[in-house]
């Protein structure tokens, strides 16, 4: 009989295939969305949504956060001591601009405005706007910006009456009494129209130049210049009412062999003065030695190759000139403004001396008078011809001991400068001061004399030679008492002497004058040397004020 029997049990487990359980529809459905999930975590990182997903998360958890946070309030109860501040109280000032309200057009306007330059001159601006066309147009018309300048001058009238030049100097009329006799028939000189034309003339020239047009003082320099002649003697006088400006000029080896450096190193210092005479010694002078220099280092610069041509025609100027100067100082002598008194004129005045018998000229004789005294002197030297009113700086130093080459001794027109025209000497020479004050009291005399109670001025000898010491006589061969008359008592003027001796009647004494120790000359000479003045045909100069 056949029948199937159950294996046998052989300790052995079955094959794995054999075991394998069959799986159902959702174990397959959870493996897949695993799996997918898995997927997702790691290709999502790499694409755009990254950003998205990570800021959805962290706002997920903040608001998570958010709503598990309690607020708790607790009502303390506290023991405070409050402390009531003290206030100060600060007023603080604010200051705003406030800005004018805009135009609605153009309004015109007109300004003035009133200054004073430096020089004295008033000047009055006037601004005025109007209305005009398209800037672009405006720009090419000469006439839409544009000035016109007008300077106003009143110029003055002169001094004619007596009572006048009383105005200027009270005491005139007792210095110079005969002007009383002469003022009728006294006529205001062309000079004077012709020294303002000049002044006029020089403003003219410098008008768009305002800080270069003569000052305001210097314009207004002259008070009058009146034509005189006496009635008597027929004497002709020219007066001039002006200030008083110095001058420093001149030199003269055979009086001064030496120079004051202050002097000729001012401004406007010139070796030289229209009125020169002959050199009478081989003493060189002072300046000649300077001159030379500047003429050789002038020479060698010019025989350098390569300058431009107007510096060769500078130079070239420069070097005849330089010549001309050495060679006069060779052969003339000049005045010395610091020891000789003397008066400036305008060269307004030069080349009218055919046509006015009134003009003055070199070496004509004056009178300089300033408030109560006057002074002899003669016309020295030319200066600008729109300018009037300079003296000698010995002149001025005697009317006011304060005065410089640059500080003037009398600013106000209150000195009188009485000039006799024609009264020169024929033949120039050294200044002789004693014969100077002799002629001018001559002249005087024939226009009136000076009046009771003043004095023509007594010039002091600068270079004269100091006299020798009195010589004692020898006393009697009687005796007498000191005090009597006939004998010496040593006083505080004289030395103390020893006991006379008595020297014998027959014995001449013979006197050896003391020869003065001759003047000590500078160790060296100035550093720099001013400018020369432009020489003329006459030797005459213009000095530049």
């Amino acid at each position: 009989m056949s029948s199937e029997s159950p294996m046998p049990d052989t300790g052995t487990p079955p094959p794995y295939g054999s075991q394998r359980q069959k799986r159902g529809c959702f174990g397959s459905f959870i493996r897949l969305l695993f799996l997918l999930s898995l997927l997702i975590a790691l290709v999502l990182p790499f694409t755009p949504f990254a950003g998205k997903i990570k800021q959805g998360i962290q706002d997920i958890v903040a608001s998570a956060r958010s709503t598990k946070e309690r607020i708790v309030t607790r009502d303390v109860m506290r023991d405070v001591i409050k402390e009531v501040p003290v206030f100060k109280e600060v007023t603080k000032e604010v200051i705003r601009e406030v800005q004018p309200p805009l135009p609605e057009k153009y309004i015109p306007r007109k300004d003035i405005d009133v200054a004073t330059l430096f020089n004295g001159i008033t000047v009055k601006t006037n601004l005025i706007t109007e209305q005009g066309s398209f800037a672009s147009l405006e720009r090419l018309d000469p006439e839409a910006y544009k000035a016109e300048f007008q300077l106003s001058i009143r110029v003055p009238k002169a001094n004619q009456t007596l009572d006048e030049l009383s105005r200027i100097n009270k005491n005139l009329p007792g210095i110079l009494p005969g002007l009383e006799v002469m003022l009728p028939a006294a006529k205001i000189s062309g000079f004077y129209h012709k020294l303002y034309e000049n002044k006029t003339n020089r403003v003219q020239n410098e008008l768009t130049r305002l800080s270069k047009i003569l000052d305001r003082h210097n314009f207004y320099d002259t008070e009058t210049i009146l034509e005189l002649t006496h009635p008597a003697t027929q004497r002709r006088a020219l007066l001039i009412q002006s200030e008083m400006d110095v001058v420093a000029d001149g030199s003269d080896g055979d009086r001064m062999p030496t120079l004051d450096e202050y002097i000729y190193l001012s401004d406007y210092y010139q070796p030289f003065t229209s009125y020169a005479w002959a050199k009478t010694t081989k003493t060189p002078n002072p300046l000649l030695a300077k001159w030379e220099d500047r003429l050789q280092k002038a020479q060698d610069e010019y025989a350098k190759k390569g300058l431009s041509s107007s510096r060769n025609r500078d130079l070239k100027v420069m070097i005849d000139q330089l010549k001309l100067e050495v060679a006069d100082f060779k052969v003339r002598s000049s005045l010395i403004a610091d020891k000789d008194p003397f008066i400036v004129l305008s060269l307004l005045f030069r080349g009218y001396g055919d046509q006015n018998k009134f003009t003055p000229q070199m070496g004509d004789y004056a009178a300089v008078i300033h408030e109560g005294k006057i002074y002899p002197a003669i016309c020295g030297d030319y200066g600008p011809s729109f300018k009037m009113g300079e003296a000698s700086l010995r002149m001025a130093k005697t009317i006011n001991p304060k005065a410089t080459p640059y500080i003037r001794p009398e600013s106000d027109l209150k000195v009188t400068y009485l000039i006799f025209p024609g009264t020169a000497e024929k033949e120039r020479s050294a200044p002789d001061l004693a014969k100077w004050r002799e002629k001018c009291l001559a002249l005087l005399g024939e226009v009136g004399g000076v009046g009771a109670g003043y004095e023509l001025h007594t010039w002091e000898n600068p270079f004269k030679k100091p006299e020798p010491p009195p010589v004692t006589p020898p006393p009697s061969n009687d005796t007498v008492t000191p005090g009597t008359p006939g004998t010496l008592t040593p006083s505080a003027e004289s030395p103390a002497m020893s006991p006379p001796l008595q020297a014998p009647p027959t014995s001449p004494i013979i006197l050896t004058p003391i020869e003065p120790r001759p003047e000590a000359t500078k160790s060296g000479e100035a550093k720099a040397a001013t400018k020369a003045a432009p020489a003329k045909s006459d030797g005459t100069k213009v000095k530049k004020k």
